[in-house]
């Protein structure tokens, strides 16, 4: 299995993990995969591309969004979704912040998109 797959297939992991924890009344720990949904996708983006992965996650997000958002290969309103997430999951984790669910319901839906469009991304 390339990086790339393993990549995919640990963001569609993580994504159904969210998907539970969701189910289980538990939006902060949704938030927390949905983000890593997405930071796993984003990975096997700038792989795909030959680009190196930063070690870090905002140097990742940063990357991602030069190599492929600023480029026109994802959507704009997909390529920000992974900070849209990232912030929240900050708030959720670091800072103790609850998240309601009603606001992680959309953010799953956004996640399938995004993993779509690079699962199409890293196709071509």
């Amino acid at each position: 299995m390339s990086d790339v797959a393993a990549q995919l297939g640990q963001a569609r992991r993580s994504l159904r993990s969210g998907h539970v924890l969701l189910a289980d009344g538990d939006p902060n720990g949704a938030v927390n995969r949905i983000y890593y949904a997405l930071y796993h996708a984003a990975t096997a983006a700038l792989l795909r591309l030959g680009e190196s992965v930063p070690k870090t996650h905002s140097g990742l997000i940063a990357r991602f969004g030069a190599a492929v958002v600023s480029t026109g290969s994802l959507a704009p309103e997909l390529g920000r979704l992974i900070n849209e997430v990232e912030q929240l999951r900050l708030a959720a984790d670091y800072l103790g912040d609850e998240i309601e669910s009603a606001t992680v319901v959309p953010l799953i839906a956004g996640a399938e998109s995004f993993i779509a469009a690079i699962e199409h991304l890293v196709a071509n």
